[in-house]
């Protein structure tokens, strides 16, 4: 038997869960003060007629679609250089 009181012994396999709750990123989650899953929450969105709300869709639209084409030339652009990088190496 080991040399020691069981408190002693019971601190010693609370140290060694705590450290491993720690490297294996566990939390308590009681303590972290997120609200319920029951709460409902109200937002205060002001109501739109179907025009209205047609004009907002098609504008969210528009703007996808030009981030989308920015994104392609800027990712065309850098394979090119890219490549140009590599030819002018060789």
């Amino acid at each position: 038997m080991a040399d020691g009181s069981l408190s002693q012994f019971k601190a010693t396999l609370a140290r060694k869960k705590v450290r491993k709750d720690k490297n294996q990123g566990k939390f308590n989650r009681k303590k972290l003060g997120f609200k319920s899953a029951d709460t409902n929450y109200k937002f205060d969105f002001p109501d739109l007629s179907e025009s209205e709300l047609e004009e907002v869709k098609t504008s969210i639209r528009e703007k996808l679609k030009s981030e989308k084409r920015i994104e392609t030339i800027v990712l065309i652009l850098f394979f090119l250089v890219g490549f140009l990088i590599l030819v002018y190496i060789n």
